[in-house]
């Protein structure tokens, strides 16, 4: 089928054109690019061998047909089309069936004779395959595109115009780009040609979904064409399209508004109209199927943005069967970024609630500290001494060395004691570890949400982070026990020089949002039937089987996770008055303190 070229291109863009025709093989023959088999190329056609045939010449049944094209006809396979008496017409058929006899076709020996079925494999009957060593004299492969045309062809500014029989054909069948402005014209000619809402194929006992275009148009995917999201729609098979990827185009959520938990939910779940949702058995995701009869006119192409929390409620619900909660629950907030992959919003009651009680707590512990002065020798205070400027170097250097070696790596109270430093180091490092991965993975899909590893680490049910969190959670639990046997069991409570004493409340504190959040985990991990692939969370995994039959879970769910919630907005609220205060406060205090004797050793 041939198509022509309306628009007018500079020579060099039509040589360009010519070239990568002549000389490369077409990518449709080396590797069928299956999304666009219903389009031609004019660029390439033209310069193949049947560039000068109509498209009746090798398609004459198509104007005897009564509908062209036959929407059961865009179910089968491109092959299905092709018959060898075509070919025959017009190509020396003795010739060729006499090599396929011995065996050859083309100089390369075959293995059946007569299987046609892989000719257009290699035979693309609308494009010319690349050179070979049949070249015109004095012309190489390697020459420019100006003197492979030029051996032959006097300079073009466009190709000509289809034959006449043919314009029908080209307004269809005309390729054309994502930025070409007659695209909606082949979405008008191609698309609804079948997809209209006034088109019925009742004699044919096909259904079609129908487009409304009038309102597809009012939408924000107006300026594109209908390939730019169904990138299979032209190719046969047609009905074996996969669905639309939004993300192809669209940057996910940030994990504020898409949580990690919603790694199940497609964007479509939210952001179409007139769909129910269901839960996958087997993949476990949430997937949607259109409502209504199929001969309606579809709103599918129509994305509508969500407001507040409508498009939530579709799934979180009472009474739902999705394997989500029924409440609709915040985004983990910056209380929660310590262990978790949190996000920076304060939103919720508790965590405002939660920030406010830490910063007032803050105010009256740094109003304490400030009654006194410390003061050198001079007179002066020491955070107001001038002498740092000349010195601030080495004084960082000294610094940032302490900070590790002290407050990493807890050299103060490994000489102290190795057995405490064991103790403090399995709830000091975990915490540590967990906080690096959530802050790398919140930070990733702020900055880089298109890149895979971002929504691994996001996502609870990867091997990686379903271990990671599960182990180090259970280490600090470990911790927390040997400290308990410790004081219980020896009596050795003593303090640490320069450290505070142990603080059950907080230690108590932090046990229990640790166990209730195994708790919630387990539950989270029945209540999606995830069960049968998240080993991984062996800890929730194992507690997983403590809920399986429990009536009312996605309810309940709701209330174990405020629970775990208020029980971290505690800790916060009272980290300012607790002994846990120094995991903040004390690398700070010693990197400043060894700066400060690091600089007086200098003067």
């Amino acid at each position: 089928m041939i198509s022509t070229v309306t628009r007018y291109m500079s020579t060099k863009g039509l040589l360009s054109g010519i070239l990568l025709s002549v000389l490369v093989p077409v990518l449709a023959i080396a590797q069928p690019q299956h999304s666009r088999e219903w389009f031609i190329d004019p660029f390439k056609y033209h310069v193949s061998v049947h560039g000068q045939l109509s498209c009746q010449d090798c398609h004459a049944d198509v104007a005897a047909r009564k509908v062209h094209p036959n929407p059961s006809d865009v179910t089968r396979r491109l092959g299905n089309f092709f018959h060898p008496d075509t070919c025959f017409n017009c190509h020396d058929e003795d010739s060729i069936k006499e090599n396929l006899l011995k065996g050859l076709h083309g100089g390369k020996p075959i293995q059946k004779e007569k299987d046609y079925s892989k000719c257009l494999n290699c035979h693309n009957p609308h494009y010319q395959p690349g050179l070979g060593k049949k070249l015109l004299p004095g012309v190489e492969p390697t020459s420019s595109n100006i003197e492979l045309c030029a051996s032959c062809h006097k300079k073009k500014e466009s190709l000509p115009h289809a034959k006449s029989d043919d314009v029908r054909c080209m307004e269809c069948h005309e390729d054309f780009g994502p930025q070409d402005k007659n695209s909606h014209r082949h979405i008008d000619q191609l698309c609804l040609k079948c997809h209209s809402p006034n088109v019925v194929f009742s004699e044919l006992s096909v259904t079609i979904p129908r487009i409304d275009k009038a309102k597809h148009i009012s939408q924000g995917h107006r300026s594109l064409d209908c390939l730019a999201c169904h990138s299979g729609a032209a190719s046969f098979e047609h009905n074996l399209q996969r669905p639309v990827r939004c993300r192809q185009c669209h940057t996910p959520h940030d994990e504020a508004t898409l949580h990690d938990a919603h790694s199940r939910v497609e964007c479509q779940d939210c952001h179409l109209t007139g769909i129910t949702l269901s839960l996958d058995p087997q993949t476990k995701r949430i997937i949607w199927e259109r409502l209504g009869k199929s001969s309606d006119v579809s709103v599918l192409n129509i994305m509508t943005p969500s407001h507040g929390t409508v498009s939530c409620q579709r799934c979180h619900k009472k009474g739902n069967h999705l394997g989500v909660a029924a409440m609709v629950l915040p985004a983990k907030s910056v209380i929660c970024i310590p262990c978790h992959v949190g996000t920076f919003t304060i939103r919720d009651p508790i965590t405002i609630v939660a920030i406010l009680g830490f910063f007032l707590g803050m105010l009256a512990v740094i109003s304490v500290w400030f009654t006194g002065k410390t003061r050198t020798k001079s007179g002066k205070a020491r955070l107001f001494d001038g002498s740092v400027k000349p010195t601030f170097h080495i004084r960082l250097f000294a610094g940032l060395k302490t900070l590790f070696v002290d407050g990493l790596l807890q050299r103060r109270l490994f000489k102290h004691s190795h057995y405490r430093w064991f103790i403090h180091a399995l709830i000091f490092w975990p915490f540590l570890i967990r906080f690096t991965w959530g802050l790398v993975a919140l930070v990733g899909s702020l900055i880089w949400p298109r890149n895979s590893w971002v929504w691994q680490m996001l996502d609870k049910n990867n091997p990686v982070t379903a271990v990671l969190f599960d182990l180090t959670g259970v280490l600090v639990l470990f911790g927390i026990i040997l400290a308990i046997f410790r004081s219980r069991m020896t009596g050795d409570d003593k303090t640490v020089n320069g450290l505070p004493e142990r603080d059950w409340l907080a230690v108590t504190l932090l046990a229990l949002i640790i166990i209730v959040g195994f708790i919630l985990e387990g539950a989270r991990i029945a209540l999606t039937g995830e069960t049968d692939i998240n080993h991984f969370a062996f800890v929730g995994w194992a507690l997983s089987f403590l809920w399986l039959g429990v009536n009312g879970l996605s309810e309940l769910y709701g209330y174990i996770w405020y629970l775990h919630a208020f029980l971290t907005g505690v800790f916060v609220i009272y980290l300012p008055f607790s002994g846990m205060l120094h995991l903040i406060m004390a690398p700070l205090v010693m990197a400043m303190d060894s700066a400060d004797a690091d600089h007086s050793s200098h003067s």
